[in-house]
């Protein structure tokens, strides 16, 4: 449920809107560890993902809280999420974490969109959803993209696509900083700082070490075990395999056919492009877009038809008309090493 009337607004007292969205396709990409660090820095997340936590937290006073969950089912996706835990937070400062389209939520001061390789992510994905048992196991990767994308008309590949091909727009029009999954798991000293200073957020060497410890892979594996032996869950959530898993396990053909509907979200976000092959025209999906349109409203994201985010879905659509559309030149920096 993605529900922008819901999560417009942070509805605590002391945090009147939030100040920092925190977007990332729905699949994984790795955008908890950077919202569990701005946590950690006294950032909170309310709302995450568009969860329905305002029982989960006791207003102690002064921007001091206190988290209650039983068992704690979301610190395999935020570790600093711990039943009893108080924080002390940073006053007014809140970070909005979802999943949802660009315009759907009032405008925040800051917008970060978490990314991972393409094929990567939608590889994790059908990992992830073959543990959830949503998807038929015997349903084998080449498929699963090809499969439909919840209530969408289209495709896991296709949402993907389109979903970072009206971000992409959105960020040229309004801003934002872009961080790569492959970055952070190089190096998440140099990544965190990267995204720290894109938020003009001021936090010193020994907060920032803290809130890297608190939020490493080391610690998402030990609540994911705690949460699977103490059968608050029934299977492990996260992987945490290495960047580009596909690319060592999955058929070399079916991989180059599916990384050409990608190349120019791929070159966008600066990943090096799949060797061999000629490129195809770019992927288009005409005659969906009112599909699409209402599918997104279905989703709870409202909007005029002739509002921004709709211009910006029937312009994606259509291969020719977003190239158009966007600065060629405008290509995303890796997180410096």
């Amino acid at each position: 449920m993605d529900e922008p009337l819901f999560h417009a607004f942070p509805d605590r007292p002391g945090y009147p809107r939030y100040t920092i969205d925190l977007v990332s396709p729905e699949a994984p990409c790795g955008a908890g560890w950077l919202a569990n660090c701005l946590i950690e820095l006294g950032v909170p997340a309310w709302k995450q993902w568009n969860a329905d936590d305002r029982t989960h937290w006791i207003d102690l006073g002064d921007f001091r809280f206190r988290y209650r969950l039983d068992g704690s089912p979301w610190s395999r996706v935020l570790p600093s999420l711990v039943d009893g835990r108080a924080f002390v937070f940073r006053a007014g400062e809140a970070v909005r974490v979802h999943h949802v389209w660009p315009t759907a939520y009032p405008h925040a001061d800051h917008t970060i969109l978490f990314v991972r390789e393409p094929i990567d992510a939608l590889y994790s994905a059908w990992h992830r959803q073959r543990r959830l048992a949503t998807i038929a196991p015997d349903l084998d990767f080449p498929a699963f993209c090809e499969s439909q994308f919840h209530h969408y008309p289209i495709s896991w590949a296709g949402y993907l696509l389109l979903f970072l091909r009206v971000w992409r727009r959105a960020l040229q029009a309004f801003g934002g900083t872009i961080i790569r999954f492959e970055d952070y798991r190089r190096d998440a000293t140099a990544t965190l700082a990267h995204a720290l200073s894109a938020l003009d957020f001021d936090a010193s060497p020994a907060e920032r070490a803290r809130a890297l410890d608190a939020s490493s892979l080391e610690r998402v594996r030990e609540a994911d075990r705690r949460l699977v032996a103490e059968r608050v869950v029934d299977v492990a959530l996260v992987r945490g395999e290495p960047a580009g898993a596909y690319l060592r396990e999955c058929d070399e053909t079916a991989i180059a056919a599916l990384a050409r509907q990608f190349e120019d979200i791929t070159s966008w976000l600066g990943y090096a492009a799949m060797q061999g092959g000629a490129s195809r025209e770019g992927v288009t999906f005409r005659g969906s877009e009112d599909a699409i349109l209402q599918a997104i409203r279905t989703a709870g994201v409202r909007f005029a038809d002739d509002g921004w985010l709709a211009r910006a879905v029937r312009s994606a659509c259509d291969a020719d008309s977003f190239a158009q559309s966007i600065d060629p030149g405008s290509s995303v920096s890796a997180a410096p090493a």
